[in-house]
């Protein structure tokens, strides 16, 4: 069995890709044992080996057709905090907000997933994605970074979306095996940040 996820690439040159970072760098635990920046469009999910090829052209063939002469980067804003609590681990993460395009097209990438999942596994949807700013495994470490990240991310902003890849878990590892759909970056996306408060 092969383990999955779609998720989304951003690009790691604009502002808030920066903030996360630095962010990351200060506070969170598990820094280097997890990469940024991309998130994942649903939560993992198993095929059988033989079946990721065609997974693989399905996706890339119904992305492509979605994104056809759509060449600018599309970007995925985020608008608040949040804990996700997940047995002993507390996780802090910025929450994303789609727009209807960015919702449709996770909505059809959810369900070509599912239609390849074999009928003997059950897949456990996730209610919400969301994007990690960290780890923390003791609430009193969670407290002392709030106030911090309430300060830094206090206004909404978005992230240009680089590319769309399918990734795979190899040894416990997750691996980028196919990029699916790829965008130009605008340099200007870079200056821009919207500065409604949370």
């Amino acid at each position: 069995m092969a383990k999955l996820f779609v998720g989304f690439n951003f690009s790691s040159e604009s502002l808030l890709s920066r903030k996360i970072t630095g962010f990351r760098k200060r506070f969170d635990p598990k820094y280097n044992q997890y990469s940024f920046p991309h998130m994942a469009a649903l939560a993992p999910f198993e095929v059988y080996d033989n079946d990721v090829e065609d997974l693989k052209e399905t996706l890339k063939e119904e992305i492509d057709t979605f994104y056809f002469e759509k060449k600018d980067s599309p970007k995925l804003s985020f608008n608040g905090l949040g804990v996700y609590e997940h047995r002993k681990k507390n996780i802090l993460y910025l929450n994303p907000v789609y727009d209807a395009e960015l919702n449709f097209l996770s909505e059809m990438v959810v369900e070509i997933c599912k239609s390849h999942i074999p009928r003997s596994i059950r897949y456990r949807e996730n209610k919400q994605q969301f994007l990690p700013l960290g780890i923390f495994y003791h609430h009193s470490e969670l407290f002392e970074v709030m106030e911090q990240a309430r300060i830094e991310f206090s206004h909404s902003s978005h992230l240009p979306i680089k590319s769309i890849s399918l990734y795979q878990s190899k040894f416990g590892i997750w691996q980028e095996i196919e990029t699916l759909v790829s965008f130009e970056e605008n340099p200007t996306s870079f200056l821009q940040m919207s500065m409604s408060h949370i």
